[in-house]
Formats: C-alpha cells, sequence, structure tokens
C-alpha cells in the first residue's frame, strides 16, 4: 500500500514539474522571438536572421492576402487593425535586419538600401510579369479605371481596381515572397564580424566568420 503512495506522489510530482518546465520553456521561447523581432539593439547570427525573415514573410503574406480578400471590409477596426499590424511588420523588420548588419560590424542604416532594392525589384518583376496575368480582360479594366478616373466615377473606379487587384493577386505573393527571399540572401550572406564591437560580442559558430 505503502508503494502505491510513493509511486502516486512521484508521479504528481512528476507532472508537476513537467508543468512548471513546459510553461518555462513557453515563456523563454516567447521572450527570446519577443527580442528577435523587437529589439533593434545587439547582434544575431545569420540561423536567428533567417528565422526572423521566415516569420515576418509568413505574417506579412497572409496579412496581405487577407487584405486582398476582404478588401471591401477593410474599415473600421479591421482597417485599424491591419494598419497597426503594418506598422508591427516594419519595425520588427527593422529590428531583424538592423541586428544582421550589426553582426557584419556595419551600421543598421543599410536597411534603407533594403527597401530600396525592394522597391526595385516589385516594380520590375510587375514590368516583366504584370501584363502575363493581366491579359486582354485586364487591358480593358485599366481602361475602365482611367474612363472612371476622368469622371470622377468612385464606384466604378473601386470595382475595377478590385478586379484588377484579384487578377495580379497571384502576382503579389510570389513577389512578397521573392522580394523577402532576396533580400535574405543578400543579408545573411554577409559575413559575420569575429570579434567585439560596439553592439556586442560574436554571435556565430567559427564557420560563419568566413
Amino acid at each position: 500500500m505503502s508503494g502505491q503512495v510513493t509511486v502516486s506522489r512521484l508521479m504528481k510530482s512528476w507532472s508537476s514539474s513537467s508543468r512548471h518546465y513546459s510553461s518555462e520553456q513557453a515563456e523563454f521561447c516567447l521572450q527570446a522571438m519577443k527580442d528577435l523581432l523587437f529589439n533593434p539593439k545587439g547582434r544575431i547570427a545569420k540561423r536567428r536572421f533567417w528565422q526572423g525573415v521566415v516569420v515576418l514573410t509568413v505574417v506579412a503574406v497572409i496579412k496581405r492576402g487577407v487584405e486582398i480578400k476582404l478588401a471591401a471590409a477593410m474599415a473600421g477596426v479591421l482597417g485599424i487593425f491591419s494598419m497597426a499590424l503594418t506598422l508591427a511588420l516594419v519595425y520588427a523588420n527593422i529590428c531583424v535586419f538592423s541586428k544582421r548588419f550589426h553582426d557584419a560590424g556595419t551600421t543598421g542604416w543599410w536597411i534603407i538600401a533594403v527597401w530600396f532594392g525592394k522597391f526595385f525589384f516589385f516594380v520590375l518583376l510587375f514590368g516583366l510579369f504584370g501584363g502575363l496575368f493581366l491579359g486582354d480582360q485586364g487591358t480593358a479594366l485599366l481602361e475602365a479605371m482611367m474612363e472612371s478616373w476622368a469622371s470622377a466615377d468612385e464606384a466604378q473606379l473601386t470595382q475595377a481596381s478590385r478586379r484588377l487587384v484579384d487578377m495580379l493577386f497571384p502576382l503579389i505573393i510570389f513577389s512578397y515572397v521573392a522580394n523577402a527571399v532576396l533580400a535574405a540572401l543578400v543579408v545573411g550572406s554577409l559575413r559575420s564580424d569575429p570579434n567585439n564591437n560596439q553592439h556586442g560580442p560574436p554571435t556565430g559558430l567559427p564557420e560563419e566568420f568566413n
């Protein structure tokens, strides 16, 4: 009987310890992700940089897809939430990319060059492939939008704009992913500074310093 009581107590103790450990582990992971995405100070290794890029890209793609598909409902509280999420994504991108630049021993202000590069790549993609998605119907929609704009017909202009965005939806999503991957490849390939710098001690493995 005493043996059964002992086993029962051990099981309860183990269960309590396991829950406590899981809670601490979850809290640690949450704090680590919060620090990665919303702390602009310090340095991050290439692996952590890629983790941040993946998270931000997934969130940005889902957000943009929802905005396009629910364009008619993007007003009021939903519109405010979308704007707040946009600002949070911009700030998180600044933090992640800046810390990768810090790890390479340079200034985080290079994020501005990344933004310009993304913008021109976005324009290039639409210039090269936009016509493939639009076709004759897209050309007719563009003409209808111009006529609506000239005649100040806001209702028709809005309707034509939404149809045009729906047609370009696959290209828009592809451009988000391609832009993120290209920027991450360029910035992620930067050589890590093997020495202490003004942003902190080295963070990567020895092979990342080459």
